[in-house]
């Protein structure tokens, strides 16, 4: 930051020379402001010198604030180092907020289990790395055993704490050694590792953690490994994919190799395999020390980017073909990409293919780290042969049945591959491409014609997908997977008959490694379900479900149906795997309704805990074939314009019981209806425990289709009381509908994330939506300026009145005067307002004027508007 105040200040010197002239000020003003400028830059320079001494002088502890990491947002904000190696126990440094209690780490896969931790009372900071004060609750250092068969790479994991669950993040498992950066801050002239002459000894079989830190300008590691002739050396990099931290960590790491002599002899970045993360795989010609620099391609942001480099000598193929195969067989494949050539293999599927990703199995060769991946169906296969089948005419016929995978590889420039195959009418594909998903090289499109002479309008075309074709939720405009290259495509043939599929490189390329599998898959109906987000908050604020014991919490769910679902019939909200002493009510959602609330509620004894639990969603209309399920997916690492990249993504929802929160909140049940075009006023009570007397901030989360809600009540520190407003449209379905209202501290917490806030809920009210009491006309009328008038209303009974009601007019143009209000009896028919209008008022024609009624019942008051009249007002005579 320095260094860029000193960069402008001069910059800036000769453009004031000009500005000075160009505005024609008299010579001695002129020299007076170039001398000005030239104290500041003088001023700025000392002030940048004694800065930069203090910091290289002054001890660990006395390192001022600017260098300590922002603790104050999420809970879980980075884990330092992300990586461990099979069988061994790590330590590692979690940053973030509130870590005072950790109880217990939640973990989605088998393979790793929480040992201790202890608080953490220094920290390395971002430039340096070296130790600052951490303050209270800010750093803990976890201890966890991984097993020996643990499964290799990502594993997401959450933090549970006395009262609170943290958000998502990844920890990386390698089947080598660990060896940590040397030098983890800049380089300098002491210490460095940053040339070939600093470079840090590795030897093959080992996984290297290094850091590039924060407001460094392509900061270069070297590592040197020794090589014998024609030996290979694979090195495989881990890097934007580990998300280092929820905001702006983005890396773009490149690898350069070197021999002994310093000749560049091999350049990497980005992978079809990895995306932004390279992977290198070479030989050597001759024995001796080889040099790796590991190095940003592109500084997206000046803060610390963490990456892990596996170092060894394993084969690297970067895809199979094919890319998949039938469960329960031998796939017979080879590897392509690696440096030696083609490899052949010998993959066992397993006996039936798993949901969604448990469908990809993965395969690795020799020792390496990252894996290849190989679809696994339940049909058959066809390979494409060693003919050209570029045209329609020549396609490649497949006389079965589907469901069927073609599979095959672009090896001309700009040709297409096409297949002919049967296919019954009235019967439903979805029609999944997978290349860029496997890691193919390809960028397929799609297309679906009938074959010369097929009466059949069919005419698919498809290039990329949404995340919806890929079952999942997410942002299509900005968030970007290299997944979302494979077409996607429904198939419903209009006849009988044969047609064609072709596939090709939307950008003409071509290769060995542009493999595709295209799956024509049997069609079912379903939707996914989801937590929404709201996008001036972060992704990860309530991203899971934390309940405190003796309370309640809820949380909306979004619906959204998948790609070729025709189901539209009602739907339940199901939960599975609760703890004992939890449990969850929803209720059921309306033909059409997209957006739901689901209420837990945990007794006073329930257990601490934390685990992962599903949701579905099931058809309330009998033999409907029809199912849902819950899906996660946030960036891991979010970027300016969330333009993602990486993200989280699982299938199953966490879940905590955490220690009592400080206060609780309940909502009175009414003893009237709400009405349509009416407005209900809600007693809440507020129950204060453990001494707690901050004030709290209470919002309905979700209200029926219809129902709007006032702004968020505030009840004041130390009071318990409030009155919280619904408001009822004339389109809300008149009904029974459970309700119930969030309440959080209203201070001393992070809104954006959620940190240091309990979030508990009102146990569900019954709200009883009924049709209006009244409808009332109001006659066209006009008055003159200075001159009282009436507005004749005809008057509507549709539900009786309980009692006698106020009527009012509501929007009358200013001016206007109503005299008083209106008194409606039982059984009324008709009404007369009087108003005055005063010289104020302009003359004109005013629509939309209204009617509100105050009616009194049960001992509430019930507020409905109805009417729209117009009112013409003239001149004076």
């Amino acid at each position: 930051m320095i260094l860029s105040w000193l960069f402008v200040s001069f910059c800036s010197l000769p453009l004031t020379f000009r500005f000075a002239i160009s505005m024609k000020l008299p010579s001695s003003l002129q020299q007076a402001i170039c001398a000005a400028i030239r104290s500041a830059v003088i001023i700025t320079v000392l002030v940048s010198v004694c800065v930069l001494d203090r910091l290289r002088s002054c001890s660990a502890q006395e390192r001022p604030e600017f260098c300590i990491f922002p603790y104050r947002c999420p809970i879980a904000a980075r884990l330092s180092p992300q990586v461990g190696q099979t069988g061994s126990e790590v330590k590692l440094l979690l940053q973030g907020a509130r870590l005072q209690e950790i109880q217990e780490v939640l973990f989605y896969r088998s393979g790793i289990t929480f040992v201790g931790f202890e608080p953490a009372a220094l920290v390395p900071d971002d430039i340096h790395q070296m130790p600052i004060d951490a303050p209270e609750g800010t750093a803990a250092w976890l201890t966890l055993k991984i097993a020996d068969d643990c499964p290799l790479g990502e594993h997401f994991l959450r933090v549970r704490t006395s009262d609170a669950l943290s958000e998502m993040v990844s920890f990386w498992v390698t089947p080598f050694p660990c060896v940590a950066e040397q030098h983890l801050g800049h380089d300098s002239a002491t210490s460095s590792n940053g040339s070939i002459e600093t470079a840090q000894q590795i030897a093959l079989g080992n996984s290297v953690y290094g850091y590039h830190p924060k407001n460094s300008t392509m900061d270069h590691d070297f590592y040197a490994v020794d090589l014998d002739q024609g030996q290979r050396l694979t090195v495989e990099v881990w890097s934007s994919c580990l998300g280092y931290q929820h905001f702006r960590a983005m890396s773009d790491i490149a690898i350069t190799v070197y021999d002994s002599d310093g000749k560049r002899i091999a350049a990497v970045d980005d992978s079809s395999l990895m995306g932004m993360d390279p992977i290198l795989n070479i030989t050597v010609e001759r024995a001796g020390k080889y040099f790796v620099n590991i190095h940003q391609s592109m500084d997206f942001e000046g803060i610390l980017r963490h990456y892990v480099a596996h170092f060894s000598d394993a084969p690297r193929p970067v895809i199979t073909y094919p890319l998949g195969g039938q469960a329960g067989t031998v796939l017979s494949a080879v590897g392509i990409g690696d440096i030696s050539g083609d490899i052949p293999l010998e993959i066992k599927l397993p006996a039936k293919p798993g949901a969604f990703e448990k469908a990809i199995l993965e395969h690795r060769t020799g020792r390496s780290v990252v894996a290849n991946q190989v679809k696994v169906a339940s049909f058959g296969d066809v390979l494409e042969d060693d003919q050209a089948h570029f045209t329609p005419e020549t396609a490649q016929r497949f006389d079965g049945d589907l469901p069927i995978a073609f599979n095959g590889q672009i090896l001309d420039e700009g040709k297409t591959d096409w297949f002919r195959f049967r296919a019954e009418k009235g019967k439903r594909y979805r029609v999944r491409t997978y290349a860029a998903t496997l890691g193919s090289s390809l960028d397929a499109k799609l297309r679906i014609i009938p074959a010369p002479g097929v009466n059949s309008r069919i005419n698919i075309t498809a290039d990329d997908s949404s995340w919806v074709d890929h079952d999942w939720y997410g942002n299509d405009k900005v968030w970007i997977i290299q997944d979302r290259m494979d077409p996607i495509a429904v198939f419903e043939p209009d006849v009988d008959g044969e047609y064609l599929v072709g596939i090709h490189d939307s950008q003409r390329l071509y290769g060995p490694d542009y493999v595709y599998r295209i799956e024509f898959q049997p069609l079912t109906d379903r939707a996914l379900v989801h937590f929404p987000t709201d996008y001036r908050e972060a992704p990860n604020k309530r991203d899971r479900l934390v309940v405190p014991r003796g309370n309640t919490i809820e949380h909306p769910f979004a619906i959204k149906y998948a790609t070729g679902n025709r189901y539209r019939g009602g739907m339940r909200l199901v939960a599975h795997g609760l703890p004992q002493g939890v449990s969850f009510s929803c209720p059921p959602l309306e033909p059409g309704q997209m957006l739901t609330q689901g209420v837990l509620t945990a007794t006073k004894d329930a257990k601490p805990w934390s685990g992962l639990i599903d949701f579905s969603l099931e058809p309330t209309e009998p033999d409907a074939d029809f199912t849902g399920s819950y899906v996660h997916n946030v960036p891991s690492t979010q970027r300016r314009g969330g333009n993602d990249v990486v993200f989280n993504r699982v299938r199953r929802c966490a879940l905590a019981v955490v220690q009592e929160a400080p206060f609780a909140v309940s909502v009175k049940q009414p003893t009237i209806s709400l009405a349509q075009n009416a407005i209900i006023d809600l007693e809440v009570q507020v129950d204060r425990r453990d001494g707690f007397e901050g004030a709290v901030r209470l919002y309905a989360a979700w209200t029926p289709p219809g129902i709007t809600v006032s702004v968020p009540l505030v009840i004041p520190a130390g009071q318990t009381k409030g009155v919280y407003r619904l408001q009822a449209s004339g389109s809300v379905k008149p009904g029974q509908y459970p309700l119930t209202l969030t309440a959080q501290e209203n201070q001393g917490g992070d809104r954006g994330w959620g940190t240091g806030f309990h979030f508990v809920a009102s146990p569900p009210i019954q709200l009883s939506v009924v049709r209006p009491y009244l409808e009332i006309q109001l006659a066209r009328s006009s008055i003159e300026r200075l001159q009282e008038g009436t507005i004749k209303a005809t008057i509507k009974t549709i539900n009786p009145l309980p009692s006698h009601a106020q009527a009012t007019l509501v929007r009358l143009p200013k001016g206007v005067e109503l005299l008083a209000p209106v008194t409606v009896k039982p059984g009324q028919r008709e009404a007369a307002f009087q108003v005055r209008a005063t010289k104020d008022c302009l003359t004109g024609q005013y629509r939309e004027i209204g009617c509100q009624i105050a009616i009194q019942a049960a001992g509430q008051t019930i507020t409905q508007q109805t009417g729209d009249g117009t009112l013409r007002i003239d001149a004076e005579r």
